[in-house]
């Protein structure tokens, strides 16, 4: 009895082995690696995988175009804002982010009623980070924040396990000793600390460190670059290379660009290296239009530009990448969102949401796979300060605060040249009733941006848009 009592306990002992062995790497591959790969202010016909959509590729991003061909590019994707810091916070809680205040860019310089306690993304919003953490996931930002500066709001307290960057929203690309404001200079954590060489370069050997430390185990890291968002500083070399283009505001730029793909290249081929590619999900994209009078983007074939709510200012490069899951040198034609990013990312993961707040985003996996056929909105808004707008399928209204409200039809006029507004009066009360449906759901701004920022924003919607010629 002792002798068969031992053989069964060895028998199972052997069993349980073979399970733990059968069993393990299965759980290691139902937790995928997240990637989001942000760019910053670049022109949607200035990355090449969208301006090739439309014949219009200006710069060579070899990279990024191959990243986008391994899976599967979005042609009609947009950001929630078409400023940084609003967008941002939009993606990283797939939230329309006006429910908690945040319609606005964070005020650099703090004007008379600035209240720096609530400068920053809701505390109580959870963050993709958050939900992913919960989920055993480790997490890592690499560069910009834009979410606020006050120790409430630091990236370690909103689901980040690490961070290296910057707070605020931009700097120089070159270390120097005139970036010493909490806005610019470069954190490690809670830490300042300096950096060699170029900052787009360092960005990604952070994020390549990153990736090498963590890669047994699943991490989500949001790898947001300042390339290319102003000042315009591109590497000597890189200016000599493209020395063919012969504007030198756009040579500044092609290099800034230049520099953002060879890096992207790198933090790729690093999957590669360390044998993460097959199991790691990859977005990339922009964070709004390309601000064409400060960094000399091209955002054709659309009107607008950054801080317009027309096409230029709010629809974006946007990719996704997951071998074996996503189909490779595929494309997807109907309406995404970056809130979309989280509860895709979330799906992917296995990962529940953590904390009670509803999202506005739609896992988009099942719309890839085709497993659903519908659209994954058939609506999406935005708002800042007393500009809106709403598109309802190719429909799509912009509301002003000081003139008639212009009526588009996207699926025939990507640059918002003919005002159907007119032709169309029960469709525009219609779409003016949903937009006002979905402000009557918001929250009062919980801080402003500086004056000269609202004064700008105006500007721009007669000079880079169609608007005035109607």
């Amino acid at each position: 009895m002792f002798k068969e009592r031992n053989l069964l306990t060895l028998a199972m002992n052997v069993l349980g082995l073979v399970m733990a062995v059968t069993i393990a790497p299965v759980r290691a591959e139902s937790k995928p690696n997240i990637i989001v790969i942000m760019s910053d202010d670049a022109g949607y016909a200035d990355i090449g995988f969208s301006g090739n959509i439309f014949g219009k590729a200006n710069f060579a991003t070899p990279n990024i175009d191959k990243l986008a061909d391994s899976g599967v590019k979005f042609t009609q994707a947009y950001v929630t804002a078409s400023v940084c810091s609003p967008s941002r916070a939009g993606m990283l809680t797939g939230r329309y982010q006006q429910r908690f205040g945040h319609e606005y860019n964070l005020p650099v310089t703090p004007e008379p009623g600035d209240t720096a306690e609530y400068s920053g993304m809701l505390v109580g919003e959870k963050t993709i980070a958050d939900h992913l953490k919960a989920s055993g996931y480790r997490t890592g930002l690499i560069g910009k924040w834009h979410l606020g500066l006050e120790p409430q709001f630091h990236p370690n307290k909103r689901g980040f396990d690490e961070f290296y960057g910057l707070l605020g929203g931009g700097r120089s690309y070159w270390e120097n000793d005139k970036q010493n404001t909490d806005y610019r200079r470069i954190y490690r954590n809670q830490n300042a600390e300096n950096y060699q060489g170029y900052l787009t370069d360092k960005l990604g050997d952070e994020a390549i460190d990153f990736i090498r430390r963590n890669q047994e185990q699943p991490f989500f890291l949001y790898l947001s670059y300042t390339a290319v968002h102003a000042p315009m500083e591109a590497k000597p070399e890189h200016e000599e290379l493209l020395s063919h283009i012969k504007d030198k505001n756009r040579r500044t730029l092609a290099g800034m660009t230049l520099a953002l793909d060879e890096s992207v290249g790198e933090v790729m081929n690093a999957l590669d290296e360390f044998a993460l590619t097959e199991n790691t999900l990859v977005v990339f994209l922009n964070d709004n239009g390309g601000p064409s009078d400060y960094n000399f983007s091209i955002n054709k074939p659309f009107s607008g530009v950054k801080g317009t709510l027309y096409e230029g200012g709010v629809r974006v490069p946007f990719a996704m990448s997951w071998p074996g899951k996503i189909k490779a040198n595929s494309e997807y034609k109907k309406m995404i969102s970056s809130l979309d990013i989280l509860p895709t990312a979330l799906a992917a993961a296995g990962a529940d949401l953590v904390g009670k707040n509803p999202i506005d985003g739609v896992d988009l996996l099942p719309f890839l796979s085709e497993k659903n056929s519908e659209q994954p909105h058939q609506t999406l808004f935005w708002r800042r300060s007393a500009f809106a707008a709403v598109r309802d399928n190719d429909y799509k209204l912009v509301r002003y605060p000081d003139r008639p409200a212009v009526l588009y039809d996207l699926s025939n006029d990507l640059a918002e040249e003919h005002n159907l507004a007119g032709s169309k009066p029960e469709l525009v009360r219609s779409l003016m009733k949903k937009l006002f449906a979905w402000e009557n759901e918001l929250k009062a701004p919980v801080f402003l941006t500086h004056s000269k920022w609202i004064k700008q924003n105006r500007e721009r919607y007669s000079i880079f848009t169609s608007v005035d010629k109607q």
